[in-house]
């Protein structure tokens, strides 16, 4: 185990022949469960978790997930990705039940472990996820792995423009988008992300859900529009929902009021009964 100048120590849990890193830091309060963070499709903990990670350290243990592909390559599953979620969860949980947080493919990926570990999962955030892919995002889809196939240099602009929301575009100058493009990271194990997201269906697991949720919808949201998150809702007995005034990449776009959703959840996960309907919390 190492430790960086932040105080976060990396570690690694094999699974299915791949080492599979995770990353934790604080000390966490007394009665406070461990709170696991999965990142979304072309994420990693730094890169989706940058701000988030170390800002809610300060209030208890946190541990996040670098998500990797299969070690024999072929097609990524859901249920590759819940056993590597559930590897980490059975080394740093203790045999405690935890709290489970994810944001767009890593939402899908932490309501499966919630419905397949509900002893295990006491309260779960679920960010900007969806239940079953639809149409719309199908369509979306298809555009982008028509982009990837013909090495079109727009991939990187297309995914500026689904993930942000026109305000947040508008406020950025042409060579400021332009510099965040290049920025994006294609390989491999993203085409196989991009594959999985066209074919996800949770609706049978999704009702067993028991954890005290908290399921947050981006108002602006292209790629995963909050009609989904308010289906999540509508579908786990004990849940909670809230809205962000953002486009689908609210962990860039609006993290300070991110942050201060999760955390007034955290402090309190059951302040507000199931089914309310919250007003999004102000930084």
């Amino acid at each position: 185990m190492t430790t960086n100048l932040f105080n976060r120590h990396a570690a690694s849990v094999s699974v299915d022949g791949t080492e599979v890193p995770y990353f934790s830091a604080g000390d966490g309060q007394a009665g406070a469960p461990v709170l696991v963070m999965v990142h979304g499709s072309t994420g990693s903990t730094d890169s989706h978790y940058g701000y988030l990670f170390p800002m809610l350290s300060f209030r208890q243990r946190v541990v996040s997930i670098d998500l990797r592909p299969p070690a024999e390559g072929g097609e990524l599953t859901l249920a590759q990705l819940v056993r590597q979620v559930g590897a980490v969860i059975d080394v740093v949980g203790g045999g405690r039940p935890v709290a489970l947080m994810g944001y767009s493919l890593g939402a899908v990926v932490a309501a499966a472990v919630a419905a397949e570990r509900p002893d295990e999962v006491r309260q779960l955030l679920l960010v900007a996820g969806w239940i079953k892919t639809d149409g719309h995002q199908q369509w979306r889809n298809g555009i982008w792995r028509q982009l990837r196939r013909t090495g079109s240099e727009a991939i990187r602009h297309y995914m500026l423009f689904c993930a942000f929301s026109s305000g947040f575009v508008a406020a950025r100058t042409p060579q400021e988008l332009t510099d965040m493009a290049n920025r994006i990271a294609l390989d491999g194990f993203v085409d196989q992300q991009m594959d999985l997201n066209s074919r996800i269906d949770i609706s049978a697991l999704v009702p067993r859900i028991r954890a005290t949720t908290l399921v947050v919808g981006c108002s602006q949201d292209q790629m995963v529009p909050r009609g989904h998150s308010q289906q999540l809702f509508g579908a786990i007995e004990d849940a909670r929902y809230t809205e962000i005034d953002s486009g689908h990449a609210v962990v860039f776009e609006r993290p300070a009021e991110l942050l201060s959703v999760i955390d007034h959840f955290l402090r309190d996960p059951a302040a507000h009964p199931a089914g309310s309907i919250l007003p999004a919390a102000r930084p």
